[in-house]
């Protein structure tokens, strides 16, 4: 199989999806990646999605391909693939696309209606379309696609072997992972901390760690006089992401939009309680209460008393880690990978399919 999506280097949720699947496929599942995106300036992407287009097509000419499979998001990610999707199904290939990030409606939205005519006539001729959840079927239903065309298959997390024992203690560590950017809520949850009282911020240690707006955020807390309280990291590795979260309380992501956010499951599976909001298919995994609190998007007092309550409560921190880790354990990466490997073999296996016509 073929797969097109982001260079495996590239920082992000979509790249570590593609990375846990690529690592734990069985051998009887051969796969070619096709970077069909990578960081830099305008032209180093321009020529990456070129060459992409080139390998894309001599591999769908010169070798066996059973199913190529596409990742893609909103904006330059949904036209690059469309692009990609339409060159695969011209050459006969079967075809999944496999949605990601949480701004497909909002972008949806702004298409003129011939755009949206065309993506839409691609989105109806694949095979199957994966998405995150069910209001995001919901969704792609909603705008002309078959209900068996649409697969719901949440992200997959590698679970540690084990977690570690938090003991109660004066000092709460707070967590943050991902880009950082207003879409994230990474200044709100500045504004959050800083309006904390005395008392409150005394027991809180906040550490963010991302790539983005670093020096707007280094900023704000130094502008907040919140320097003790907060610390500002460069993007982490798996490994040093892992030891954060291994020595963090709590993981708080304020953000605007979401999917399904690989660093939620990431924090979850290293049984950290959750502060996020109710976007996308976060409100599948963290339930207000049972794995954590959900906080209204822009609501900076909302998100403070949660912070508060859950600094201040060592017993509720413990029910919570418990619940989140328990809950994201039915998303290992072994059970993600069997279903997207039985979803390959029956389209390779299966001639009539089926989907491809109006």
């Amino acid at each position: 199989m073929l797969m097109l999506g982001p260079d495996l280097r590239v920082r992000g949720g979509v790249s570590a999806v593609e990375q846990s699947l690529i690592s734990h496929l069985p051998a009887h599942v051969r796969v070619t990646h096709v970077a069909t995106m990578v960081e830099g300036s305008k032209w180093r992407k321009l020529w990456t999605f070129a060459a992409a287009i080139v390998r894309t097509l001599r591999h769908l000419r010169r070798a066996r391909t059973d199913v190529v499979h596409i990742h893609f998001a909103s904006n330059a990610s949904s036209v690059r693939k469309i692009v990609l999707a339409r060159l695969a199904m011209a050459n006969g290939a079967r075809v999944i696309m496999h949605a990601h990030g949480g701004g497909y409606q909002s972008y949806w939205a702004k298409l003129s209606p011939r755009r949206r005519a065309a993506t839409l006539a691609t989105l109806r001729r694949v095979d199957r379309l994966i998405v995150l959840g069910e209001s995001w079927r919901a969704f792609f239903i909603s705008i002309g696609l078959r209900p068996e065309q649409v697969v719901v298959l949440a992200n997959p997390v590698v679970l540690p072997s084990a977690v570690p024992r938090r003991l109660p203690g004066s000092q709460v560590q707070l967590v943050y992972l991902g880009r950082i950017s207003a879409e994230k809520g990474a200044f709100d949850l500045v504004e959050a901390v800083a309006s904390l009282p005395p008392s409150g911020l005394a027991r809180i240690k906040l550490v963010l760690a991302g790539d983005g707006e670093l020096t707007r955020l280094r900023a704000l807390i130094e502008q907040r006089g919140i320097q003790h309280a907060a610390q500002v990291r460069d993007w982490l590795n798996p490994s040093e992401r892992d030891r954060l979260l291994a020595t963090s309380d709590v993981f708080v992501l304020p953000s605007y939009a979401e999917g399904l956010p690989m660093a939620l499951l990431e924090a979850m599976a290293w049984g950290l309680p959750a502060i996020c909001t109710p976007v996308g298919s976060i409100p599948r995994q963290v339930r207000d209460g049972i794995e954590g609190f959900l906080v209204q998007p822009g609501d900076v007092a909302q998100l403070a008393r949660a912070i508060e309550r859950m600094a201040g409560d060592d017993a509720l921190r413990a029910r919570m880690a418990s619940a989140a880790r328990a809950t994201v354990e039915p998303l290992s990466v072994d059970l993600f990978v069997e279903a997207v490997v039985a979803l390959y073999c029956s389209l390779a296996f299966d001639a009539s399919g089926g989907t491809r016509s109006e």
